[in-house]
């Protein structure tokens, strides 16, 4: 059933790509608004935010036009970029802002475990609506940008690991093309 509020399928894929391209450029003025800022204060947090929402979406964004659940798709995709930083309350062991995003380094959460084990959680939750794949672009994204902002104990907790920026740039760049062939790859199996 065609949704009569839903974008022509031919204008789709350069509405979401270049949806994709605005939401990469409006991170780069985040991000440099976040490093501006002091550490461990509401204005850093608030731009952190928004640079994980940002990236999150120039990666989710391209494969819109082979989602039918498109708004599920995309609150997966920014769910799985933020919520990823509640881990921050219990490893700090506060809800006070500055102790949470001043410890040492991020939580053991930050790893490549969690984010599979999450997004497999999530598409178990809400099989065949293509929410696990928005989820796992999601909190791909977030610790692609992590990687490159502090570092993050991706496969072991106590080994932390960092990426230059220009690294991340191409990673999130090749997930968001792996994200997109995904969602066209279970479309056409979906038939």
């Amino acid at each position: 059933m065609k949704r009569s509020d839903a974008p022509d399928p031919g204008l789709m894929a350069p509405i979401s790509v270049s949806g994709a391209v605005l939401a990469a450029g409006l991170t780069v003025v985040w991000q440099r608004r976040w490093s501006e800022a002091a550490a461990a204060t509401p204005r850093r947090a608030l731009f952190d935010c928004l640079c994980h929402v940002g990236t999150a979406l120039a990666v989710g964004l391209p494969a819109l036009p082979h989602i039918d659940n498109r708004r599920g798709f995309i609150q997966a995709v920014i769910c799985g970029a933020t919520l990823i930083d509640l881990d921050h309350i219990p490893a700090a062991r506060s809800t006070r802002l500055e102790r949470c995003m001043s410890m040492p380094r991020r939580p053991a959460s930050h790893s490549v475990y969690a984010v599979v084990a999450l997004a497999y959680a999530v598409e178990t939750l809400r099989p065949g609506r293509q929410v696990g794949l928005g989820a796992l672009l999601g909190l791909s994204s977030h610790l692609l940008r992590d990687l490159a902002t502090g570092g993050a104990p991706l496969i072991h907790p106590r080994s932390v690991i960092t990426i230059p920026s220009g690294a991340q740039v191409i990673l999130l760049g090749g997930l968001a093309v792996a994200g997109r062939y995904a969602a066209g790859r279970v479309r056409r199996q979906q038939g």
